[in-house]
């Protein structure tokens, strides 16, 4: 019982601690100042686009469903997708709003390897993308930065990403690693394991329908990158687009560790230490615009905690599941 509350009390101390110290640096009143000021139409647009990218990101769980043979009508895998993204902003890295997706698909369809697999492949293939577009933006424009470190932590990242792909989708290989977990793992979470492997490794004949997902994928990530950029100009920064294809990923890909609540902290440090590279933003404006992408996030997934909220509790079971 302990355990269970002294972690999530840390994450939210960590969370917290980042907060103070920036605002302990900058000072509070000049970030609330960028804040008061900013301008409502392109909060309005950034809104609208977080909002937009929602829908494609729906649309690429809907296909992932679809693939694993979980049939449920294209409004409720809308519902449960925002559901997710509501409580992404309160819970620790994007994990805990990913649980509940898992949950939702699990009690609608019966099957918890097959809910499991498509929200990770859902979560691979957006970091992947999120990556790559970094990876090359950095490449375009690799003259912004005084040294090469950024560009090599990118690759790194995506060579890891590639990695798990490979582990995924061949059996061959997956097997010769396989006994790291077959030495060190109870039986029960093995068997756990290998039916979620079988469930993932299904998505490897469905090579057209993943081709199709990684396009869906850059739609969604450019769009919330876009939110970013409106966020910035709400807040009074006029800085080059090319700057928010390479950082926001980072940012992104930061934030999504379990060490805080939301990314709260470890998106606003990660935003200062990376634009700040840009000579003519100052700091207080960084920690302005992506907090307040922040707000933008949990104003567009509102509608998930209205839906969380009205639902029924009852769900069909095994409704969603193909025979």
């Amino acid at each position: 019982m302990i355990k269970k509350l002294l972690i999530p009390f840390i994450k939210v101390l960590v969370s917290l601690t980042l907060i103070g110290l920036l605002l302990t640096k900058l000072g509070l009143r000049q970030v609330t100042t960028q804040l008061a000021v900013a301008n409502l139409w392109w909060i309005a647009v950034a809104t609208s686009l977080f909002v937009l990218s929602n829908l494609f990101g729906s649309v690429q769980w809907f296909w992932l469903l679809r693939t694993q043979g979980i049939v449920i009508p294209f409004r409720r895998v809308v519902a449960y997708y925002h559901v997710g993204l509501f409580f992404n902003n309160f819970l620790i890295g994007y994990v805990g709003g990913d649980a509940i997706r898992i949950f939702d698909i699990a009690r609608h369809s019966g099957n918890s390897s097959h809910a499991i697999s498509t929200v990770l492949m859902d979560r691979l293939i957006g970091f992947v993308m999120l990556t790559t577009l970094a990876l090359v933006a950095g490449l375009v424009w690799h003259n912004i930065f005084q040294s090469d470190t950024i560009l090599m932590v990118l690759g790194a990242i995506l060579c890891c990403w590639i990695f798990s792909f490979v582990v995924l989708f061949n059996e061959k290989f997956a097997r010769r690693i396989g006994w790291i977990f077959r030495l060190t793992l109870p039986v029960r979470i093995k068997n756990k394991m290998k039916q979620l492997y079988v469930s993932i490794h299904a998505f490897k004949n469905e090579r057209k329908i993943l081709l199709q997902l990684l396009l869906i994928s850059v739609v969604v990530q450019t769009l919330r990158i876009l939110v970013h950029y409106f966020a910035a100009l709400a807040v009074g920064i006029h800085a080059h687009l090319k700057y928010f294809f390479i950082f926001v990923p980072a940012i992104a890909l930061l934030s999504s560790l379990p060490i805080s609540i939301g990314g709260i902290g470890i998106r606003e440090t990660s935003g200062v230490a990376l634009f700040s590279q840009i000579n003519s933003i100052p700091a207080e404006a960084i920690v302005a615009m992506e907090f307040l992408s922040y707000l933008i996030g949990l104003i567009a997934t509102i509608p998930g905690g209205l839906i969380f909220m009205l639902r029924p509790e009852k769900i069909p079971s095994n409704n969603g599941a193909q025979p």
